[in-house]
């Protein structure tokens, strides 16, 4: 392992080396660079164990490089081909379902500001109880629909929700005002491809087959599920590295215009090719360019910033120049797209395996586009300290809380263990910034802070209520909100830690004192009563209800409920609220146990901390939604 990271190491040395450029250089040819990445992407798939990976490099938007690496097939020794083998890109297909919208929008059937409920056939449609939702705002993933897996996937091709049922009764619940905050949500373009199916009149499948795919030349790519032949046989496999590599049975998503899409790297080439040229490949138009600028620009994000969300496509800052990417993830596969307009330079990496091997294809992308291209020098002019902010300092301090987390599933439990709960800090500086999370801002106007790095253009914006208090941070896409003390990960472990170890020691030594009693056949303890059956089989159920949920976590591990909730997760509830039923009653245990004159205080004592810890551990687990059935 050592030794392959030195040899990558080397290279990306040697690449630097002898592509080194002056600010005023012309770029490398990329016919001079095939080598070099074929070195590194081989050095890299060994060091992560990655069996399979294609590779396609754009550069001004018309040389092109495509390879595959390793093996489709493992078993069966079938290697990557570039133009047959198929991929699933996961989360990269949001772009083609958003440029789809774009060619209606283009036709006058669509209105992207337009609530996407005049284009629905009936009002039989689950998520029509909450705020009217648009085009734009789903497209931008700002629609407010709660953030969840539950559901979007499938073990077998027959267990598919189609498309119009999951846009009827499948979309979660709208948690956040509509255009507010940027939630990411694979039922969001899922109900933007039934909308083009409702639309055009054609399923989504036949839809983007016959606007996108064919015209585009991707003869190698298809929407459906079960894959026809020949695309079947050409699927690669997806694996696994458990001290060799272990094939994964492929699985099917709910979500098809959210991440559907099986593609190779040939196909992928025409697609960045298309993108690259403002809409058309090869002499044909997919759409015009006023519809590109208007998908590939900047929809969403914290003011000023250069990492908003466009239609889809995410802003990033690759070489130092403004670029559109997007990343995907699914069972086994991974991929990223990186577009850099201003260069014509595209880079398309897909792989077969996923755990532990995420950092491959931004690795490689790295490299690739810093070798292609110079980073582009930027120096950004920082205003020293304010003044102003020395006197309402105090407008900005304060703890902010990611917004975009599950709110109304059992998958709020993962903030618990630090997912999806992010935070910043916000602090004054003496010498006049603020400080978030220990770095340092500067105050741009009462908005608008900019890290204090003249190399970096990261900026935030606060938004402030009325009194000119800062109530909100948005940072890129992320919005945190102002929060109390105790709305934390931190507090939240040290609470459930504390009240969970408290049940756990009073569990084990009731059963412990029951069993030894019973082996030695002696008669229930003077203190045994109904109050303390009952305190005991409260604590019993939660701790197994608990114990259930961890359980389910350790062996479905990331796919917990992405297929739908597993029946071992129910009855966890189902422990979990039974226990929370009983803790009802603690109140009046508390009270009763201290009417019972024959126990001693030191029981009455232990009893009614234990009691506390039943009641603190019901509001911990409700807090968490692990309370009742909620997915």
């Amino acid at each position: 392992m050592k030794r392959d990271s030195f040899i990558i190491g080397l290279l990306i040395i040697i690449a630097s080396t002898l592509w080194s450029q002056e600010p005023n250089s012309k770029k490398v040819d990329l016919a001079s660079v095939h080598s070099y990445i074929d070195s590194l992407a081989l050095a890299e798939m060994d060091n992560a164990h990655i069996p399979g990976s294609v590779i396609a490099v754009i550069q001004d938007s018309s040389e092109v490089y495509i390879k595959g690496f390793g093996f489709a097939d493992v078993e069966n020794q079938v290697s990557v081909d570039p133009t047959l083998t198929g991929f699933r890109i996961a989360s990269v297909t949001k772009t083609f379902t958003a440029t789809a919208v774009m060619q209606l929008v283009e036709k006058g059937l669509i209105n992207v500001h337009t609530p996407i409920s005049n284009y629905l056939p009936d009002d039989n449609f689950s998520f029509l109880k909450d705020e009217p939702m648009t085009v734009h705002q789903l497209l931008t993933h700002t629609a407010g629909i709660d953030l969840t897996d539950i559901g979007d996937a499938a073990l077998t091709p027959d267990k598919v929700i189609d498309l119009e049922s999951l846009a009827r009764y499948h979309i979660p619940d709208q948690v956040h005002p509509p255009g507010q905050v940027h939630s990411y949500s694979n039922f969001g373009y899922a109900l933007l491809g039934y909308l083009i199916q409702a639309v055009s009149g054609q399923t989504y499948e036949t839809y983007m087959d016959e606007n996108i795919l064919r015209p585009l030349g991707m003869v190698s790519s298809s929407f459906l599920q079960p894959l026809p032949a020949p695309f079947a046989d050409n699927l690669s496999k997806s694996y696994t590295w458990q001290n060799g590599y272990e094939a994964i049975p492929r699985d099917f998503t709910n979500t098809v215009p959210g991440g559907g899409l099986i593609t190779s790297g040939n196909d992928m080439a025409h697609y960045m090719l298309m993108h690259l040229n403002a809409g058309s490949w090869d002499s044909t138009q997919i759409f015009h360019s006023n519809s590109h600028n208007v998908l590939t620009s900047q929809q969403y994000g914290s003011e000023g910033t250069s990492y908003g969300v466009c239609y889809a496509f995410f802003e990033n800052g690759w070489t130092g120049r403004r670029s559109l990417d997007h990343s995907g993830a699914q069972l086994g596969f991974l991929s990223l797209m990186v577009l850099i307009p201003e260069t014509g330079t595209g880079v398309f990496i897909a792989q077969n395996t996923r755990e532990k091997a995420g950092a491959f294809r931004y690795n490689l992308t790295r490299a690739i586009l810093d070798t292609l291209l110079q980073r582009k020098p930027r120096e950004i002019n920082l205003p020293g300290p304010s003044d102003e902010l020395r006197t309402i300092a105090s407008n900005y301090t304060g703890r902010y809380q990611q917004m975009n987390y599950p709110h109304s599933s059992f998958e709020k439990l993962g903030t618990l263990f630090g997912f999806y709960n992010s935070a910043y800090k916000v602090r004054y500086h003496k010498d006049g910034f603020l400080t978030l999370n220990g770095d340092q801002y500067s105050m741009i106007n009462e908005r608008v802070f900019h890290v204090n790095d003249t190399l970096s253009p990261w900026n935030i914006s606060f938004e402030l209520d009325d009194a000119g208090r800062a109530q909100r941070i948005i940072a890129g896409t992320l919005s945190y909100v102002r929060t109390p003390w105790y709305h934390n990960k931190k507090f939240w472990q040290r609470f459930m830690a504390f009240s969970l170890a408290l049940l756990f020691i009073h569990v084990l030594q009731k059963s412990i004192r029951w069993s030894y009693r019973k082996i030695k056949k002696q008669g229930a303890s003077e203190t045994s009563d109904l109050y303390t059956k009952w305190l005991y089989l409260t604590g019993l159920l939660l701790v197994l209800g608990i114990a259930g949920i961890f359980l389910n976590l350790a062996l479905y591990r990331g796919q917990l409920a992405d297929y739908g909730v597993p029946l071992g997760l129910k009855l966890a509830l189902a422990i979990n609220t039974l226990g929370a039923l009983l803790t009802l009653y603690a109140p009046i245990a508390i009270f009763r146990t201290w009417r019972v004159k024959k126990h001693p205080v030191i029981v009455k004592l232990w009893a009614s901390i234990v009691m506390l810890s039943l009641l603190s551990t019901t509001i911990g687990l409700a807090y968490h939604n692990v309370i009742g059935f909620q997915f």
